[in-house]
């Protein structure tokens, strides 16, 4: 597999554990001779680095010209994923129908087309028995081609099994990749447009799901479009903010595997996206008993599993279980449980920091600097959202942007540097003036802050009072309901109206 640049390898190589370096090593002595292992000297000099550096590797590899050393990078990489593959060929059912298919296909070059097709026979039992649709379909049609060029001696009856076999997936993979794309367009819908924001847009986001959810027999659908199937309903109702429908479509989701243990292993990734799509709904509705249940079968289900995840699974199961960590904290009002998972969640963040979106990075900031601002810690809250707001690009969503400028001058507030508010609350007030759709929240929250700055002291209780009464009545506006996921101003102001921490305030009024 030919690489552009050599960060892709140096990516590659930090992400082996140690278990795959050896076996790489043990690997490259197998296939290459004595006097042949520049490749491998190549790899113990980018092991060692900290960050990629051609210069020193071509000084570290006396003799080796530029152009030599871009066919060593090439072939160290291809090298390194075929160590990977021999490594996961145990452990990956997909991988094994693969490699049948290969070895079918060699046979079948050698003229042993009935070998093949035992071979075949195998690869297709096992697909089946994982439910992978796709090469399922694959097989199938391999065996047809073979059946219909050679004389096989097999029955009438296979031969119009065949047939049968291959209308049926046929019709399983164009519903499974209908379904997926489907549910690709309705992630970019929300990408591009975010939730629905009132009666109108509803009106065309229903037409539009009713005149392009492709046409099904829901009483015959395979594992995997009853996967898709509850994905595609999952995104709608989300693009609705319709909370409640999304928790019981992720439950389906999930209950597909309860059904089925087996199909965990397939496809990991699949099974903790989908416990992750419950943990989401359940702490967007609030639902406490499905939230903790949830989160300590994932927990448990991480601690089990935990050494046979691959890199991917492992980087998913950390983002899944502590951001479930941190919205378990804001639920029961615990934040010093919240200010005890930060050091580790750090952690976390820097051994896979090359690897991770920046936006889920940001994500954790803004949930730290929340935490820190629950506790009283305003100065912390201040060093993480600094974070937020000086990374570059556009790596946070626009609404989640305007959260943290927002959050941002309520610590200062608490800290009391008022001389900064003015100027903090004016490139608020530009910035949610730019945004594409600000919420009510976002507009009533820099409205009210520049009346409360500009309010003296004997009247800000009757400024505060006004601001609570105006954000209570946002909580019954259906749109603006996920806002108060993200910032919770009502309990903030009641601290300030009744001189008491945050962390009593919000302790008070959770709701586990």
């Amino acid at each position: 597999m030919p690489i552009s640049h050599g960060d892709y390898l140096f990516a590659l190589i930090r992400s082996l554990t140690k278990a795959e370096k050896r076996n790489f090593r043990l690997y490259a002595r197998r296939i290459q001779g004595e006097g042949d292992l520049k490749f491998l000297q190549l790899f113990d000099v980018l092991e060692k680095q900290t960050n990629y550096n051609e210069e020193v590797l071509l000084r570290k590899l006396k003799g080796t010209s530029k152009s030599q050393f871009s066919n060593l990078k090439r072939h160290l990489y291809q090298h390194i994923l075929t160590s990977l593959r021999l490594v996961q060929l145990g452990k990956r059912a997909e991988i094994q129908v693969r490699e049948w298919i290969d070895y079918a296909d060699v046979l079948y070059g050698k003229g042993l087309y009935i070998q093949a097709l035992k071979l075949l026979t195998r690869a297709k039992t096992l697909a089946i028995n994982i439910n992978n649709d796709l090469l399922h379909l694959e097989i199938v049609e391999y065996e047809k081609r073979i059946e219909s060029r050679h004389i096989t001696r097999s029955p009438t009856e296979r031969m119009e099994g065949l047939t049968e076999e291959a209308y049926s997936r046929s019709s399983i993979s164009k519903t499974i990749v209908e379904l997926s794309n489907f549910k690709l367009i309705l992630q970019r819908r929300f990408i591009n447009n975010g939730h629905v924001k009132n009666p109108g847009e509803r009106l065309k986001a229903e037409m539009f799901f009713q005149n392009s959810l492709p046409r099904i027999d829901r009483q015959k659908l395979t594992f995997f479009e009853k996967v898709y199937l509850y994905q595609t309903y999952y995104w709608q109702h989300y693009l609705l903010q319709e909370y409640d429908q999304c928790l019981e479509y992720a439950k389906n989701w999930i209950s597909l595997y309860d059904n089925d243990p087996r199909m965990i292993q397939p496809d990991v990734d699949m099974f903790l996206i989908g416990m992750h799509h419950v943990l989401i709904t359940a702490f967007y509705c609030r639902n406490y008993p499905v939230f903790c249940e949830t989160l300590q079968r994932l927990e448990n289900f991480r601690q089990e599993h935990y050494h046979r995840l691959d890199y991917n699974s492992k980087i998913l199961s950390f983002l899944f279980v502590h951001q479930a960590r941190f919205n378990r904290c804001f639920m029961d009002g615990n934040i010093q449980d919240a200010l005890r998972l930060i050091p580790r969640t750090l952690g976390r963040i820097k051994r896979y920091e090359d690897l991770l979106d920046p936006h889920k990075v940001l994500i954790f900031y803004y949930k730290i600097a929340c935490a820190y601002l629950i506790a009283d810690k305003p100065g912390q809250a201040i060093d993480f959202l600094n974070k937020i707001l000086n990374a570059e690009g556009k790596a946070l969503r626009e609404d989640l942007q305007a959260y943290t400028q927002l959050l941002f001058i309520l610590a200062h507030y608490d800290l009391g540097n008022f001389e900064l508010l003015d100027y903090r609350i004016q490139n608020a007030a530009r910035f949610v003036q730019r945004m594409k759709d600000p919420s009510l929240l976002q507009k009533t929250m820099v409205h009210h802050l520049r009346a409360l700055l500009r309010t003296s002291p004997p009247q800000r209780h009757q400024t505060l009072q006004s601001f609570l009464v105006k954000i209570e009545s946002l909580r019954a506006i259906p749109t603006e309901q996920r806002s108060f996921i993200f910032l919770d101003p009502a309990s903030w102001i009641l601290g300030k109206l009744h001189d008491r921490p945050l962390s009593t305030i919000i302790q008070q009024r959770s709701d586990p």
